[in-house]
């Protein structure tokens, strides 16, 4: 994983296991492009990712979500102010 997480545009790489199912994990990746994340996926070790996927007895999850827009708490403060 550390290789992933120092990529350019890796913005978080993590790996969990489900602690009521030990069978179950969630990888989570935020990229800072587009570009970044297509890179990501053409990287070697991804494709093994892939294959490994292949060997599972269920077929994964995969949900991939793209983000226009991000804030912080500048618009928690921007909408609160509005209901003022």
């Amino acid at each position: 994983m550390e290789p992933t997480r120092v990529e350019p545009g890796c913005i978080r790489y993590q790996f969990y296991q489900d602690i009521e199912n030990e069978n179950a994990f969630i990888l989570v990746e935020e990229w800072e492009t587009k570009e970044d994340l297509d890179r990501n996926i053409h990287r070697e070790s991804y494709k093994r990712l892939l294959v490994l996927m292949d060997l599972l007895s269920e077929p994964p999850e995969i949900k991939i979500n793209t983000v226009s827009h991000r804030a912080g708490i500048e618009y928690l403060e921007e909408v609160l102010s509005k209901s003022k």
